[in-house]
């Protein structure tokens, strides 16, 4: 990054704080009085307050289901959950969103209280700093001024909560079994997402089985539509697939027409990412580190470059994939470095001495299988893909990095990941485009890893495990 360039991201990021802490002066004075009937700003407290979030969003409570498709990643607290309270049993998607939930909470409070409890249990030397914390609050209040739609502050916060809660609706059978027979049928739970609020609005009658949608105000209804799977960052972040991330959100030009509504896209990620180990840790936030949030204003940063219409996917695309190479002390014009690059993203790896962790075990894996070179390159080395961006790639190598299998020092994890998942994953890739090129599996449908991130936590190897791929795009083991 030359020097001007840095003047710039600095004025820029100055501007915008700037704008918050103006937005932040008369914030408390304009949803004071509401704040009363608000659950991120109810004085309630752990269970208590866990119960009026199902009581006033009851849609919550489709997740406490045993046909819930759950997220293969971390491993779940033993005892004393929300879920386990409330239903007799661990339901972990029912953890994770009272966890996004009550982190946007945390940070719509704003204070130090507030702040202790976010980042109790976070490591020293990665715990998320004051000034952090604090940006994100002023960032959350400045959409809650906004007035987007003409909506009130408090009228905001209801709308943040409901995009939380449905983010992940497409996981619950119920969701499924209501919508399926108006059109919601995508196997993705993201495109299920898509596909279902749209319907909300269309059906009036299907409000009557989603009460927390019926409740909201129109222009409510309207922002959550308008976002609704634009843009996965969670792809972007871990550099998980190439240009075809951008091109959906590039094309609403809603960077350009409508700012705010791509501000409030991001707030409710970045909350999401922030409770999403809530079936680990039901009170502070494991994921929400410094690190974390550097990134996450880096990938904001980096998106925002498409407001401008002379720039396209790939200046998004190679900006920040450099962004992630120099954090691992790599070079991003070199090739082998743009793959390690892209590696370390999808392993959510972030410093130099991780970066030379993941290229010493490359070479090691290289030369115990010299073909290994050309085969990643032709499945990790793209920019632009005719298929859909695979799905929980991540996990799977993050499960493997933190399986006590593979050593007992993150180094010899970090390593071991490398050596198992990755020739794993390789063939995995090219079996899908082996189906993809015979027209047997849908090209529309994603590729989904998520059973194999399962397994990735238990003792065996996946190095030489067979596979196969279903009509669906989900992959499975064969024993």
């Amino acid at each position: 990054m030359t020097i001007r360039t840095r003047r710039v991201v600095l004025l820029s990021l100055l501007g915008l704080s700037l704008i918050c802490v103006n937005l932040y002066a008369g914030a408390a004075e304009s949803y004071s009085s509401d704040s009363a009937t608000s659950i991120v700003f109810s004085p309630l407290k752990g269970t208590p307050w866990v119960k009026e979030c199902v009581a006033r969003y009851p849609e919550i409570s489709w997740l406490a289901d045993d046909k819930v498709r759950k997220t293969g990643e971390g491993q779940a607290a033993l005892h004393g959950s929300y879920s386990e309270q409330l239903y007799g049993r661990k339901y972990i998607e029912f953890d994770r969103t009272i966890m996004t939930i009550y982190c946007l909470k945390l940070f719509l409070d704003g204070g130090d209280e507030a702040y202790s409890v976010l980042t109790a249990d976070q490591p020293e030397d990665i715990k998320l700093s004051k000034e952090s914390f604090r940006t994100i609050h002023l960032q959350l209040h400045a959409l809650l001024t906004s007035h987007w739609g003409g909506m009130s502050s408090l009228q905001m916060a209801q709308t943040m909560v409901a995009a939380l809660v449905f983010g992940d609706m497409g996981k619950s059978q119920k969701a499924r079994d209501l919508l399926g027979a108006y059109g919601a049928i995508a196997s993705d739970h993201d495109d299920f997402y898509e596909q279902a609020m749209p319907l909300l609005e269309k059906y009036p009658e299907l409000c009557r089985d989603f009460p927390s949608f019926a409740a909201l105000p129109e222009a409510g209804k309207r922002l959550i539509i308008k976002v609704a799977n634009l843009i996965h960052y969670g792809h972007v972040t871990h550099l998980e697939g190439g240009l075809e991330m951008f091109t959906k959100l590039k094309e609403s030009a809603i960077l350009s027409t409508d700012p705010v509504a791509f501000s409030f896209d991001l707030a409710i990620h970045i909350c999401d990412v922030a409770g999403a180990l809530g079936h680990v840790n039901k009170t502070s936030s494991l994921v929400y580190t410094e690190p974390t949030h550097q990134t996450m204003q880096r990938v904001g940063y980096t998106i925002r470059v498409l407001s401008d219409p002379r720039k396209g996917e790939i200046d998004v695309y190679n900006a920040y994939l450099s962004y992630c190479a120099s954090s691992l002390g790599l070079n991003a014009k070199n090739r082998s470095h743009r793959i390690l690059a892209r590696i370390g993203a999808l392993m959510r790896l972030r410093t130099p001495q991780e970066g030379k962790i993941i290229q010493v075990a490359m070479i090691k894996l290289i030369k115990s299988d010299p073909s290994m070179r050309h085969r990643i390159i032709a499945q990790v080395d793209q920019n632009n893909r005719p298929y859909r961006t695979p799905t929980y790639i991540p996990a799977v190598l993050v499960n493997l990095s933190n399986n006590p299998r593979l050593g007992m020092t993150k180094e010899e994890r970090l390593a071991g990941a490398i050596t198992e998942g990755l020739p794993f994953i390789v063939r995995v890739l090219e079996r899908y485009k082996e189906l993809l090129a015979k027209r047997e599996i849908d090209p529309n449908i994603p590729l989904n890893l998520n059973k194999i991130a399962e397994a990735a936590k238990g003792p065996s190897s996946l190095l030489d495990k067979e596979f196969l791929i279903d009509k669906e795009g989900n992959v499975h083991l064969l024993i």
